[in-house]
């Protein structure tokens, strides 16, 4: 073979490889490239995750474990534990939980669970207990007072405020304990409170207790 038949057959290799490099077009079958799979939502994760949990909990406690992780709230406790998994929607998150302890099949919801409602009423309701007991500059910490709804019954109240991220300090934890003394029952609200959460001005959270 001459040297002008290597440089031609050097060549045509260089190209081809070249084709292969960029993709090479349609497969060989002349059908159209399929859709990359997507993300599974993060409703979809939570629930997942929840139902999990809720799995594990009937496992190991059995059927009444369904009466007392929902007459109780246990499930919507065990969502403020969860972290990231149930932080994306704590309403999917809930809703896995209470399906797993029931030992009932999945049902996946089909878009985000949690809403989440600002009350100004109830957060000026607050404050003016506060003014009359004289701690008004704890209560001014806070922004903005949120109902978020977990469940049809159940939802948690959560109280943005201007307290530094990470802040370490007692002003959070002592604001959540001056919530809950100040809760009386539903407040004019249907349903039943769970949790009251303090949130920090970077809107993670900094505690959390039981109402």
């Amino acid at each position: 073979m001459n040297r002008r038949s290597v440089r031609v057959i050097g060549m045509t290799v260089a190209a081809l490889a070249g084709l292969a490099g960029c993709g090479g077009g349609k497969p060989l079958d002349g059908s159209a490239p399929g859709p990359r799979p997507s993300a599974v939502p993060a409703y979809v994760a939570a629930y997942r995750a929840g139902y999990t949990e809720g799995k594990a909990v009937y496992d190991s406690s059995g059927k009444g474990a369904a009466v007392r992780e929902t007459v109780w709230g246990g499930c919507t406790r065990r969502a403020l534990q969860a972290g990231g998994a149930a932080e994306e929607d704590r309403g999917a998150w809930v809703r896995g939980c209470l399906n797993g302890v029931a030992h009932a099949p999945e049902q996946l919801p089909s878009g985000p669970v949690t809403t989440r409602t600002p009350d100004a009423d109830m957060l000026e309701r607050f404050r003016a207990r506060a003014r009359a007991e004289g701690e008004t500059r704890q209560a001014g910490h806070v922004r903005v007072l949120t109902i978020v709804q977990l469940t049809e019954r159940d939802y948690d109240v959560e109280l943005s405020t201007d307290y530094p991220a990470g802040s370490g300090k007692p002003g959070p934890e002592s604001l959540a304990r001056r919530f809950v003394e100040w809760w009386d029952g539903d407040h004019g609200r249907d349903g039943t409170a769970r949790n009251v959460l303090v949130l920090g001005a970077d809107g993670k959270r900094l505690t959390a207790q039981r109402v």
